[in-house]
């Protein structure tokens, strides 16, 4: 065969990386937040707890409210203290969140499972990071401007929203209301936090109170406390403490004005509307949308929206002497520049959203001082950030699946190592790899977050890249404060290649059980895959010429991959066992380095 060497801005020297003049480029199956199963429950013990509170519900077996949702829409490992790792297996529903704080405790009404204490979060303004109420362990941020029952905010404007609460709730403070017990609830509360009476509200039926909670200090109707008592979970695992008393709100539903009783507990907002059918008049509200607009603004609402509609980007010389950014459609139609510029800019990632207008581009450019700089930018080119400044070369940056962090190359500490910053932080980037003499790159994420796959090479030969795993572990996760106290380079690291020739550009299949990656071991380069673990590497292209740095499609079923098996390189695009392959530009320039949806 053939031996011939990768294209030629893949194989700029390695002493070049160095110095900085170059562009280089265990999760099982199940769910992932961008797969095509991201619906799937990301946890045995999630699908238990669901199942025996929601399937009877599903099947039409009981008439009765929804527990957590019809599905799961979200999963990931968010950050918290005390978890392994920092990192604790999350998987969101419409009316509350799953949590895996301790995979080893299995105990509790849940099995070990929690339910995540939402409405504390947004009516306080603190994201929980660990157990403590110390501001080490809560990220402090607005409180949640979202309204806590009816339609989205857009539609339903004059609703009370969490933050209205904060002068009504226990959640940091000692403010508690009087024991109440035998009157009815006839109080009204307005989004400024006024407080009124209706007599014809209070005389609706439930609305006597029955019981009073002296641990928080609030009241709770007969409506809500025999909901509460009647339920498929324990009511202290589902509810937890009530946080406000219940109060008559006016919010829209479907457009039309309702009179809706709310009260906020710990875990779940519950709504008791009597206009409503007799067996849903007492709901669950959608307390696992509400915190996820709040926590991730920048993703839209997975649980109403399909994948988002992403191009392929990738990088030409078509009209210019220097890459530039083009984007076009999976079938190779509409193919236009969304940059133009005399200094090279290349795309690398996508920060994904299910709002299509919040989908960003990330890449590197040297139109700012001819050091490689990270950018973003919209789908179409315009408002062009540039995300990182520094005078070393910064690039590949990989965005995390939750879009809220970026890992990414840099020769700012000599040798190139990997580097992870939480986007939008005025913090110093933190370093991830530090292995002397060695070139660290090409990094590609874990679908739940939990590690980075990359390539390295410590020999200096071209030929000695291999690919490696490695697993994060963080003590604080803010916005300004990112510590990861172990590296992930050796001997943190898992060798998943060990060959005497090149294994590079590593991707992770959107449901984490693969990776897609080029290999010269068959004498040119060509597109592999192999396990998460290493395991069964086989090639799926055989071409006559270099087939370099494979990105996969959103669902996981096609690899766009580069080739010069006609001379230039050009991009192609084939089914993920390496059938099918199209050609999809072809236009006598260089194309390169695409990206499909990561």
């Amino acid at each position: 065969m053939n031996r011939r060497r990768p294209i030629e801005w893949l194989k700029r020297s390695l002493a070049a990386t160095a110095v900085g003049g170059m562009l280089l480029g265990a999760t099982g199956a199940g769910a992932a937040p961008w797969s095509g199963n991201r619906t799937q429950f990301a946890s045995p013990r999630f699908e238990q707890v669901w199942n025996s509170a929601d399937r009877p519900v599903q099947l039409g077996q009981t008439q009765r409210s929804w527990t957590w949702g019809p599905s799961p829409w979200f999963d990931y490992k968010e950050f918290y203290k005390q978890s392994p790792n920092g990192l604790r297996q999350v998987q969101y529903y419409d009316k509350s969140r799953m949590e895996i704080n301790n995979p080893s405790v299995t105990t509790g009404p849940l099995g070990g499972v929690t339910n995540g204490l939402l409405p504390v979060e947004m009516v306080s303004g603190r994201v929980k990071l660990g157990d403590a109420p110390t501001e080490a362990e809560n990220a402090p941020r607005a409180a949640a401007e979202i309204p806590v029952a009816g339609d989205p905010a857009l539609q339903n404007p004059n609703a009370p929203t969490y933050a209205s609460f904060r002068g009504v709730a226990t959640t940091d403070n000692p403010y508690k209301d009087q024991n109440k017990v035998g009157q009815r609830i006839g109080q009204t509360f307005t989004k400024d936090g006024s407080i009124g009476f209706r007599q014809d509200l209070a005389d609706k039926p439930g609305t006597e109170i029955v019981a009073y909670e002296t641990v928080t200090g609030h009241n709770v109707p007969k409506v809500f406390n025999d909901f509460r008592n009647a339920g498929p979970v324990a009511a202290i695992a589902a509810f937890g403490y009530p946080i406000t008393d219940p109060y008559w709100i006016t919010a829209k539903v479907g457009g039309q004005d309702k009179d809706i009783l709310v009260q906020l507990f710990e875990r779940r907002a519950v709504t008791y509307t009597p206009s409503n059918p007799a067996q849903y008049q007492v709901e669950m509200g959608n307390v696992g949308q509400h915190y996820f607009q709040w926590r991730y603004p920048q993703l839209g609402t997975p649980w109403a929206s399909s994948e988002p509609n992403l191009p392929i980007a990738f990088a030409s010389k078509v009209d210019t002497n220097e890459f530039n950014v083009y984007t076009m459609d999976a079938n190779g139609a509409g193919q236009s520049a969304i940059t133009g510029n005399a200094k090279e800019t290349l795309p690398f990632s996508v920060q994904r959203s299910w709002k299509q207008e919040n989908n960003r581009i990330f890449g590197d450019t040297k139109r700012f001082n001819d050091k490689r700089q990270l950018v973003s930018m919209k789908l179409d080119g315009s408002d062009l950030r540039q995300e990182l400044s520094s005078g070393a070369n910064d690039y590949n940056p990989a965005v995390s699946p939750d879009g809220t962090k970026v890992v990414f190359a840099s020769d700012r500490d000599g040798n190139a190592d990997l580097y992870v910053r939480n986007i939008g932080s005025t913090a110093e980037p933190t370093r991830l790899t530090d292995t002397i003499g060695c070139v660290n790159q090409h990094p590609s994420w874990l679908p739940d977050g939990s590690g980075i796959v990359y390539e390295s090479n410590c020999i200096g030969n071209y030929f000695e890249f291999e690919i490696y795993r490695g697993t994060l572990s963080y003590s604080q996760d803010k916005p300004n404060e990112l510590t990861i106290p172990a590296l992930i380079s050796p001997p943190n690291a898992t060798r998943l290649t060990n060959n005497n020739t090149a294994d590079r550009f590593p991707r992770v299949s959107p449901d984490g059980t693969r990776i897609a990656y080029t290999a010269t071991r068959d004498g040119n380069a060509e597109i592999y895959l192999m396990n998460i673990d290493g395991g069964q590497q086989q090639r799926i292209t055989n071409s006559n010429g270099s087939d370099d740095a494979p990105t996969w499609s959103a669902d996981g079923n096609r690899i766009v991959f580069n080739s010069n098996r006609d001379g230039d390189y050009e991009i192609f695009i084939m089914n993920r066992d390496g059938s099918g392959q199209i050609q999809l530009t072809n236009n006598g320039k260089d194309d390169g380095w695409a990206i499909f949806a990561q």
